[in-house]
């Protein structure tokens, strides 16, 4: 009987056409995402090839996510088919056996259930014949990653999927429980995702994710670019695990369900309770209790009555209230675990961040709810056989669909609710009482409410449209899709056509939401207008009565438009239109609107017409600027006037000046003896004739104005960097001087589709090039220059610009301030003026300050303190600071970083001056950023690298190697330890996500922060291990006095590794190439470890170790190297309650070889781990293997 069951049960489903239809969807989505890069599943494809092994099973294990509601039409139906249908009981009375039925039924389905997956291969591989292809972005067909990808994802994700909602399907006999089911896996895989960001519970995070997508992103980490082109993953490891723990769940989980399983008929308590009542009914009679009244005042009692039957109805079930508790586990999960400052740390439980955190956790929640619960309160009626009862009623037509619609509506506001108590319950838990009520509502029953309510209008739609349920569902996720693609794929941004859009925003604390308001309320009107169009005619569509046949409805509909309800629906159309309308004018004509695609043409335009005649061009030097700046806050305008002062350091006459301008900004230049002889105003660029010439030494003053004001609103915000409080930007808004490459087209692929060749890179690095030595990569129109400043604003604020205040006066209800620059510095300078407070000290005579909103005041001190620390170490190691202040200037979060100006760095209010760093095991991120801000007022400010490769290694890594050292002495070893466990891993993940070269330190390219940043930290730390922090500052030492403020030539990545060899023992030279020359990395994992007691205290520890060195090329490749090397050991102490690490028992360097080592070494004290470089000196493929458990032989 199985076979019958089974055979059954798949020719059932391919007779029919689902399945074919969710085969030709996966197949389409996976052809767009592998053809297209205007689609992704599952990230990036970044430099990998488009059908690598890697893309593939990357798509087979994300489509498992997506495929869940399909696994669930197939399976839910063939379990619940025969109760439904009511043919179970003609079944049932059959001989047959209990197993045969159900594991006939279940595997009939499920194996139909992950046939839809299997067009994730049939998209890739019909998207490589597209035309049009690049070549070089395809590799040959993996036909084994397609079938591991379908073994080791699609069909054990349909298996435990399958087996959990036919257990649901078949005990309980309801769509509705194995609905929640599938809510379950969603809140497991949700709450794996927001276990990630803490290394610690990155194994518990593998094993949660019932789908294995966390579980192969940690399996292939690290992976390069290379790997990715040429390896699959197979059942092993964590990866192994994951599928035996959610296989066999599943397979557990039907296990029970068979042995709960039975034929007999379950009647409920309710339906017992309903049919003793009814047993003693007599014949019922009509009875007319009086006449039937009409009237304003009964149509809203109706529309109330609607909506409380429905509502109350929904919130009361049980179903409802396990989605809720399901949501609220999610919710919390998000909330409590999420580590969003880096290295583990988390943030003050703020506002905005709560909200953030709320809107992606319940988001999908809200969707799911919206889409089940549209369809079951639109067939509530029909389903229930009461339709032709409700259709005899005498209320309008409105008056259903208004009350379904505002109960759903009324359903949406209540999860968001309970979404914002559980964020003020977390906020309270830690100890945070500004709770910010009224940010909490204007953002969730505001904003998300206003996106929510449109997904609740299109979904009443689909189903109102459509003949069945299931149908409903099903319009209403392709309308759902097309909406959020089609617009994509057709290169279209505004948002006027993508239904409930709005344009993008950021809250601050700053300024609240005073820049992006005005678009905000104009376009939600708009589409809230759009929105009460479609309801009319869903109204109208609304089906009444019997009739079901498509043109029956629609010629009802037209025959209801009439009177009133023609009038009103004209009316909110010409108000749609006229609100459309006002958008345009602001939107395409008040301001600048332009897509994607246009400003990549522009940048194409931009390389083509002015490289070739403009790059190289010699042009005159700025060395003196003075600004006048007036900022108006409230109307979000700015002016600026500069006066340059330039000169021809070339060996030749100069006779013309050419000039990039700002976008954005309105512009106006006058040259001293120049002539506007070329304007290209799309491309932002002029050219000035200079008659006569400007001769070598020869001085010229350029004037220039910069204008920027506000109008109306755009389709999104432009400048955000102009605000009502914190308006934040930088000299680059005013005239440039001649080729800028950061304009060029930058997008590989992109590059490559328009013919541009491959991006432009920095320089190759040669110390004897003295013309490219002659530029530094920061500003390649100066050197150092001298700079004055004069910026006034809003009589409530402080402006804030680079050098010492000279004096500050009011004019007119103004603030005037007066800077000055003390030393010569680089042209790179940063305006803000916002309502702060300022906290002020003193560092021998150094005037230490730090602006910050007024309600940010959490972390000052130990900003102040860490800018102490910092001058105090690096004048005393590296040379003098040369500016007699250091700000830290609190800046509103539309961006996320800080940024070293001359004396002044700018530090985001979303990373330190909410981050929460109140235990003291975590790495101290306000501390460490402020430190390292500071440190490049040496490595950067002091000694700048020449326009080539490796520059960054003298500005970013130095920086980083710096504020290490101020860290460490602060915090001591066990801080380093965790922070380079963080900077290894963040390298390691980059490493495949490349999309260029990997370099080595000394030929880093300025955007490859992963090396320079991340890699660097583990480098410099390693190399004052082994030679000595004294050698290594001694180095650094001897740079700042050769290079500090230098003119040009600039030096280069080669000065500072020549420093440091002198520095570096001879014996340790090959260490320096290892860590600057060539990609080295090691792979160092513990076989086994134990120990045995030796005479008192102490015990022999003996380690079996294997140990592998590797050099790998730009692409990720690697070969094995021979070695022979002496690497760190180590043997910890139990760690004391509520310490991360155990004290050190023994440090020591032996000497290890390629291939397995056996190490002997005593420890003072009885040991609880031991490892290999135990302090993750070296480059390490797997970290995470190098220490493990230490057992008693």
């Amino acid at each position: 009987m199985f076979g019958a069951f089974f055979r059954f049960e798949l020719w059932y489903w391919l007779r029919g056409f689902m399945l074919y239809v969710f085969v030709l969807i996966n197949a389409v989505l996976a052809f767009s995402a592998t053809y297209s890069d205007n689609v992704r599943i599952g990230g990036s494809l970044d430099n990998a090839y488009r059908n690598a092994p890697h893309v593939i099973q990357t798509f087979y294990a994300v489509m498992g996510l997506v495929c869940c509601l399909m696994t669930t039409a197939f399976v839910n139906s063939a379990a619940t088919r025969d109760f439904s249908c009511q043919t179970s009981g003609l079944i049932f009375c059959k001989p047959i056996g209990r197993l045969s039925y159900l594991l006939g039924r279940f595997f009939g389905a499920t194996l139909t259930a992950s046939l839809p997956l299997l067009g994730v291969s049939l998209g890739i591989i019909l998207a490589g014949w597209g035309p049009g292809n690049d070549p070089d972005r395809w590799g040959p067909i993996s036909w084994s990653a397609h079938v591991w990808g379908y073994l080791v994802f699609g069909l054990p994700n349909t298996v435990f999927l399958g087996a959990l909602i036919f257990a649901l399907a078949t005990l309980f006999r309801s769509t509705i429980v194995s609905f929640l089911g599938v809510i379950l896996l969603l809140v497991s895989y949700s709450v794996s995702a927001s276990l990630l960001t803490d290394l610690d519970n990155q194994r518990l995070a593998g094993l949660l994710d019932p789908f294995g997508i966390r579980t192969f992103g940690l399996e292939t980490r690290y992976w390069t670019v290379a790997e990715k082109n040429v390896q699959y993953v197979t059942l092993s490891g964590l990866l192994l695990w994951n599928r035996v723990i959610w296989l066999g769940a599943g397979l557990l989980i039907l296990a029970v369900s068979c042995w709960r399983f039975s034929f007999s008929e379950r009647v409920s308590r309710v339906r017992k309770v309903a049919e003793v009542r009814g047993a003693d009914r007599r014949g019922a009679g009509l009875h007319v209790a009086g006449v039937c009244r009409t009237g304003a005042a009964v149509t809203l009692r109706q529309l109330l009555s609607q909506v409380r039957i429905d509502f109350f109805s929904t919130v009361k079930s049980t179903v409802f209230v396990v989605i809720i508790v399901f949501a609220l586990v999610n919710t919390l999960a998000n909330l409590l675990f999420s580590a969003d400052e880096g290295f583990g740390l988390k943030a003050l439980p703020v506002t905005y961040r709560m909200i953030d955190l709320i809107r992606g956790s319940m988001f999908l929640f809200l969707v799911a709810i919206i889409t089940f619960y549209a369809g079951v309160l639109v067939w509530k009626e029909r389903e229930a056989r009461l339709d032709d009862v409700f259709d005899a009623l005498p209320f309008p037509n409105w008056i259903m669909y208004s009350g379904k619609l505002l109960s759903l509506t009324l359903i949406v506001v209540l999860v968001l609710l309970t979404g914002m108590v559980a964020g003020m319950v977390t906020q309270a838990a830690n100890g945070y009482q500004r709770f910010q009520v009224s940010l909490y509502v204007t953002e969730l029953l505001g904003l998300d409410l206003f996106r929510m309510f449109c997904l609740v209008v299109l979904a009443m739609l689909s189903h109102v449209l459509a003949p069945n349920r299931y149908l409903g569902y099903f319009l209403f996720v392709v309308l759902l899709l097309a909406d959020s693609f089609v617009w994509l794929m057709l290169g279209v941004e505004s948002q006027l056509v993508n239904f409930g859009s709005l344009p993008d925003y950021t809250y601050s604390d700053l300024y609240l939401f005073a820049p992006f308001a005005p678009g905000l309320r104009v376009f939600a009107v708009y589409w809230l207008l759009f929105a009460v169009l479609v309801s009319i005619g869903a109204t109208l569509y609304w089906q009444r009565g019997r009739e079901t046949h498509m043109k029956a409805r629609l010629r009802a509909a037209v025959l209801r438009c009439r009177g009133p309800v023609r009038w009103t629906s004209l009316v909110v159309l010409f108000c749609w239109a006229t609100v459309g309308g006002w958008i345009w004018y602001n939107t395409q004509m008040l301001n600048a609107y332009q897509t994607s695609e246009e400003r990549e043409d522009r940048q194409e335009r931009y390389e083509r017409e002015l490289k070739s005649k403009v790059e190289g061009q010699p042009q005159p030097r700025v060395v003196d600027i003075r600004y006048e700046i007036d900022l108006e806050p409230e109307r979000r305008a700015l002016e600026l006037r500069g006066t340059e002062t330039l000169v021809n350091r070339e060996t030749v006459p100069l006779d013309s000046l050419c000039l990039n301008l700002a976008d954005g900004y309105e512009t106006e230049v006058q040259v001293e003896r120049g002539t506007l002889v070329e304007d290209l105003p799309e491309l932002r660029y002029q050219v000035y004739r200079l008659d006569p010439p400007l001769e070598p030494g020869g001085r010229l003053r350029m004037q220039y104005s910069v204008r920027y004001e506000a109008k109306g609103f755009e389709n999104s915000v432009s400048r955000p960097e102009i605000v009502q409080n914190g308006t934040f930007f930088n000299n680059q808004i005013c005239p440039q001087i001649g080729y800028l490459t950061e304009r060029e087209l930058g997008d590989r692929n992109e590059r490559r589709k328009r013919g541009l060749g491959e991006p432009e890179l920095m320089p190759a690095l040669d110390a004897g090039n003295l013309r490219a030595r002659s530029v530094n990569y920061i500003s390649a129109s100066s050197d150092w220059v001298n700079v004055e400043t004069v910026i006034s604003t809003s009589a409530d604020q402080i402006a804030v610009a680079p050098g010492s205040l000279l004096r500050t006066w009011e004019e007119r209800g103004r603030r005037y301030f007066h800077y000055r620059v003390d030393h010569p510095s680089l042209n790179f300078y940063s305006f803000i003026s916002a309502r702060y407070e300022v906290a002020r000290d003193e560092w021998n005579g150094v005037q230490t300050e730090v602006y910050y909103h007024p309600e940010h005041s959490w972390n000052v001190p130990n900003m102040m303190r860490s800018i102490h620390k910092s001058l105090e170490y690096y004048s005393k190691n590296f040379g003098p600071y040369r500016h007699r202040q250091a700000r830290i200037i609190e800046f509103p979060r539309v961006a996320e970083f800080a940024q070293a100006f001359p004396g002044t760095m700018p530090y985001s209010e979303s990373i330190g001056f909410i981050a929460d760093i109140r235990d003291e095991d975590d790495v101290d991120m306000v501390f460490y950023v402020v430190a390292h801000e500071m440190a490049h007022q040496w490595w950067a400010h002091q000694v700048m690298g020449a326009n080539m490769e490796g520059a960054t290694l003298l500005s970013e890594t130095l920086a980083q190697y710096s504020a290490l050292m101020v860290m460490e002495q602060e915090y001591g070893r066990d801080i380093m330890r965790r922070f380079l466990r963080y900077e290894m891993d963040s390298y390691l993940r980059s490493r495949g996500m490349e999309m260029l070269k990997e370099r080595p330190l000394r030929r880093v390219e300025a955007n490859q922060g992963y090396i320079h940043y991340r890699k660097g930290s583990v480098v410099m730390y390693q190399l004052k291990e082994v030679i000595g922090e004294e050698r290594v500052n001694a180095a650094l030492r001897t740079l700042t006095e050769r290079f500090a403020y230098r003119e040009p030539p600039y030096p280069t990545s080669v000065d500072l590794i020549d420093a440091l060899r002198e520095q570096t023992p001879p014996e340790h030279h090959g260490l320096l190439e290892d860590l600057f020359d060539r990609i080295v990395l090691y792979s160092n994992r513990v076989v086994s470890a134990a120990m045995k007691p030796l005479s008192g205290d102490r015990w022999q520890v003996t380690l079996e170790v294997e140990c592998r060195k590797f050099e790998a090329d730009e692409k990720g490749n690697e070969s094995e190297l021979p070695f022979a090397e002496l690497l760190e050991v180590g043997a910890f102490a139990a760690p004391e309650s509520g310490k991360e690490y155990g004290a050190v028992l023994a440090r020591e360097r032996m000497r290890v070889k390629s291939g397995l080592n056996t190490l002997v070494f005593e420890t003072a004290g009885k040991p609880e781990t031991a490892g290999i470089d135990p302090f993750l000196l070296l480059v390490d493929r797997l970290p995470g293997d190098n220490v493990r458990r230490v057992q008693a032989e």
